[in-house]
């Protein structure tokens, strides 16, 4: 009988069995099937839930808590953890064939993306500087060194010498010959012989590249007159470029910044300039006392024995007014002078017995000429030694020390004027007299130097230091212009700016405190006079003020609020009364120092709130009172241009001056609101001025500080109210009010004969009416309807038809009621199964914490145990030992 092989199952086989078996149902046991009895039985309807399987439910729960809630309880309070980030290992569906093979391909698939590390790219192309390397073209000379051994005069050893020193005996050979050179001689022999032929080699080199440079040379200049393209372009016309490739090739070549055209920070800034006005102040003092380093300011006359050593010379004397020297060669007078910062003293002695004896004929006939020389520098010597005491004080000697940069001609040299020199005479060089034309230059030299000193003496100084009081800044800039003082204040801020120093911060808040309290007493002491110098004053103070604002933020807004603060008490004590000129220009500066377009502000919304009190409380009695609350609508203007803000006091003011310029009868009277009165018409042009050119139509300061109307007034604030009211409108248009707000203005307007007024003001208000009728006719109103209701239905008698019937009688509802009653339902049932959950939940939990318990006391019992027995042990051993010991004795 044959033998049966076995058969081994494939894996196709095997596969097949495991959905066999997922395939086929468990059996459920009849004891664990749980029958849900029903109270009310329905005919047809089918249900889910009328049997169940308590057991299986609560193993699957607890297979469930197992995998989540038993998970959270063992990593709580720890914060690290493993994950397991291998392919395959978070798909639970995979098999573990499944994961060996996606594992194996990932692998292969990174090995075949991966390239050599010898791979150089073929496909990709190489650039230096924008260019490839096949473009870049090099006339390099490609020849090296080793190229010149060829032709026999490199700097090698030749073969002669390697024969006869390293293979012809060398040292040893003897020669038989007296004088025969050593071997060190040849090797020195042999090296002053390389250094020569290479030196030979360097020269032809260099007169090679030479030779070259210059064939390249002459054959640019030969390109042109080769090229026979040229006539065909001079022949062509040439096209205009146009705007933009003007600006493409102004693009291209402009200069670009490279890295080390750092941006400067700015303490870096604010030292260089303040190094900058140290400097410049060093030279105004050095002009002052007339020590002149520009060469612009020296005299252009230089004489023959100027050596530019920089020697200062002492005044000139009443004696002595004339460098001379004798037949030795040395000075006929006494020379202090300084070189380099050394001062050199030069003393020549002469015999006066010498002297006399040969100017002893002359020195009568020379006498007058002496005096006149005298008579002619005294007045200018007394000048020159006034404003030296003034530069350098009192306590200097009264004999000045002036740099003296005269340079005499020679007496030879024709003059500057064209006229000839004389030579001195005899007397003149004997007594030391210069000739009259020499005096001439020198003082107009000495006067021209006299000029440029007061010139520096009047300048303003560089550097000034921060005032620590308010009256040391009036001192300071009291007597001077309008933008001399912006320009102190501006040196003061360069001069010590805050990143230089510490406390500079803190001093710049003051100078900011004082520069507003400078600009309050201006203004508050101000008359129709000096108002105009008083704004070119804050003019010129503005972008120190900016600056100083925002060098320190915090202190401009402490400080203009208690400003504002301060004049708000004092209008509250006088409600009725307008505050002074000065208010206003602190208003202006808040526009200019702060955001106005932002909803709240902690200075410019209390300003703000403050004008409206202005405009609403204070009438206009007068032309001031009246140009004063115009000047805050402006301002109102100005501050809601951004915001869009609706501002009811500045459109009030400027209808109420609108109706100052209605003429009114006593029957009628027009309705206007206050401040101003129903029966006021100041403001109403009699005559006809239609024909008038009105140049300026702007409204000037010096009204401020004017009590009576003019009609040259009455038509300046008529016709920038109307503007004024025009850029209202303009802001205020996107408002669905706007029309009702711009309602008296427009009845306004229709009331006043524009016909009296110039043509330009006439055509403003026009345009201003014109637009308001057109938005007043596009207006749409959309009348607030009540909705309508639905008709109730007729009531008929049919029966109630309940869709569930369940055993509970449910109540009538409506339909949104009865969808609230559902929803409070589910969300009772869901309450309840979730604290159900809970519940479960912590049994689970307990259970774990009970079981973890008791293994631990059942360890703890097994160590204690282990430990009582390896005791007893022990006990039982050292027992013995007590015993054979006693046995012993």
């Amino acid at each position: 009988m044959a033998k049966v092989k076995n058969k081994k199952r494939s894996s196709s086989d095997k596969v097949h069995a495991k959905k066999e078996k997922l395939n086929t149902k468990k059996s459920l046991n009849p004891f664990e099937v749980h029958i849900n009895k029903e109270k009310i039985r329905v005919v047809g309807q089918k249900r889910k839930n009328d049997r169940g399987l308590p057991g299986v439910s609560r193993g699957k729960a607890i297979e469930k808590r197992k995998r989540t809630l038993l998970q959270e309880y063992k990593i709580q309070n720890k914060s690290n953890q493993f994950m397991d980030k291998r392919i395959g290992e978070r798909n639970g569906k995979l098999s573990e064939d499944d994961k060996v093979m996606a594992r194996f391909t990932a692998v292969r698939i990174k090995a075949h993306n991966k390239k050599s590390i010898y791979n150089l790219a073929d496909d990709e192309v190489l650039t230096h500087k924008g260019q490839t390397l096949s473009e870049i073209e090099k006339f390099d000379d490609p020849r090296s060194d080793d190229e010149d051994s060829f032709e026999g005069n490199s700097g090698k050893l030749d073969k002669d010498f390697v024969e006869e020193a390293h293979f012809g005996g060398g040292v040893l050979r003897n020669t038989g010959r007296e004088g025969a050179t050593s071997h060190k001689d040849l090797i020195n022999q042999l090296i002053a012989e390389s250094k020569k032929r290479k030196a030979e080699k360097q020269q032809i080199k260099e007169e090679t590249l030479e030779l070259t440079e210059k064939l390249d040379t002459e054959w640019k200049d030969l390109i042109p007159l080769v090229n026979t393209n040229k006539s065909n372009d001079e022949e062509m016309p040439k096209q205009k470029m146009d705007d933009y490739d003007k600006i493409m090739r102004e693009l291209r070549f402009e200069a670009r910044g490279t890295v080390s055209d750092r941006l400067k920070t700015e303490d870096e800034i604010a030292k260089e300039e303040k190094e900058k006005l140290e400097q410049l102040e060093k030279e105004r003092l050095e002009r002052m006392k007339g020590i002149f380093t520009d060469e612009n300011s020296k005299p252009t006359h230089r004489s023959a024995d100027d050596l530019d050593d920089g020697i200062f010379y002492e005044e000139i004397t009443d004696d002595n007014c004339m460098l001379s020297y004798n037949k030795e060669g040395e000075a006929n007078m006494q020379i202090d002078a300084q070189l380099n910062g050394k001062e050199i003293k030069i003393d020549n002695e002469k015999d006066d017995k010498e002297d006399e004896d040969e100017n002893g004929n002359e020195s009568s006939s020379d006498e007058d000429m002496e005096t006149e020389s005298e008579d002619s520098f005294a007045d200018l010597k007394e000048e020159s030694s006034e404003s030296e005491e003034e530069v350098d004080g009192d306590a200097q000697d009264p004999e000045k020390v002036i740099e003296i940069n005269d340079e005499l001609t020679d007496p030879k040299e024709p003059s500057n004027d064209g006229s000839e020199n004389k030579t001195p005479t005899t007397t003149e060089r004997q007594q030391n007299i210069p000739p009259r034309d020499l005096q001439d230059k020198i003082k107009q030299d000495l006067l021209k130097r006299k000029e440029l000193m007061e010139q520096a003496r009047n300048e303003l100084p560089f550097t000034f230091s921060l005032p620590d009081t308010y009256e040391s800044l009036l001192k300071l800039l009291e007597n001077q212009p309008s933008h001399h003082q912006g320009i102190i204040i501006e040196r003061m801020i360069k001069c010590n700016h805050a990143s230089l120093a510490e406390g500079n911060k803190e001093n710049l808040g003051l100078l900011f405190a004082y520069l507003l309290q400078y600009i309050n007493d201006l203004f508050s002491e101000a008359t129709k006079d000096t108002i105009k110098s008083s704004c070119d004053i804050l003019k010129s103070l503005l972008p120190q003020i900016f600056e100083l604002a925002h060098l320190h933020k915090e202190n401009a807004h402490n400080s203009v609020l208690e400003v504002i603060k301060e004049k708000y008490e004092d209008y509250r004590k006088k409600k009725k009364l307008h505050p002074g000129a000065e208010l206003l220009m602190f208003f202006r500066l808040i526009s200019l120092l702060f955001t106005t377009s932002d909803l709240r502000h902690q200075v410019v919304t209390p300003s703000f709130v403050f004008m409206e009190q202005i405009l609403l409380k204070c009438p206009p009695r007068d032309r001031g009172k009246l140009s004063y609350g115009f000047f805050i609508t402006t301002l109102v203007l100005q501050y809601t241009s951004l915001s869009k803000r609706y501002s009811p006091a500045a459109i009030c003011y400027l209808s109420g001056i609108l109706h100052m310029a209605i003429p009114k009868s006593g029957v009628k009277l027009i309705k206007v609101l206050p401040p101003f009165k129903s029966t006021s018409s100041d403001l109403v042009l009699i005559g006809n001025h239609s024909l008038d050119l009105c140049k300026d139509l702007k409204m000037d300061t010096t009204d401020l500080f004017s009590t009576c109307y003019d009609d040259e007034f009455k038509i300046r604030i008529f016709h920038n109210a109307v503007k004024a009211l025009s850029e209202f409108n303009e802001n205020l248009e996107t408002l669905p009010s706007c029309v009702e707000i711009f309602e008296p203005v427009l009845k306004y307007l229709e009331m006043i004969p524009l016909q009296n007024y110039p043509v330009i003001v006439q055509t403003v208000a026009q345009d201003l009416i014109l637009r308001l009728q057109k938005q007043k006719e596009n207006r749409q109103l959309r009348k607030i309807v009540r909705e309508a209701e639905k008709p109730k239905a007729l009531r008929l008698y049919e029966p109630k038809i309940i869709e569930i019937y369940d055993t509970k009688r449910h109540k009538m509802q409506s339909k949104e009621k009865a969808e609230q009653s559902k929803l409070l339902h589910k969300l009772r049932q869901e309450k309840k199964g979730a604290l159900r959950e809970i519940r479960r939940d912590k049994e689970f939990l307990g259970r774990v914490k009970i079981h973890r318990r008791i293994r631990s006391d059942k360890e703890r019992r097994n160590k204690v145990n282990r430990i009582f027995a390896e005791a007893a042990m022990q006990q039982h051993e050292l027992s013995a030992m007590d015993r054979k010991k006693k046995r012993k004795k």
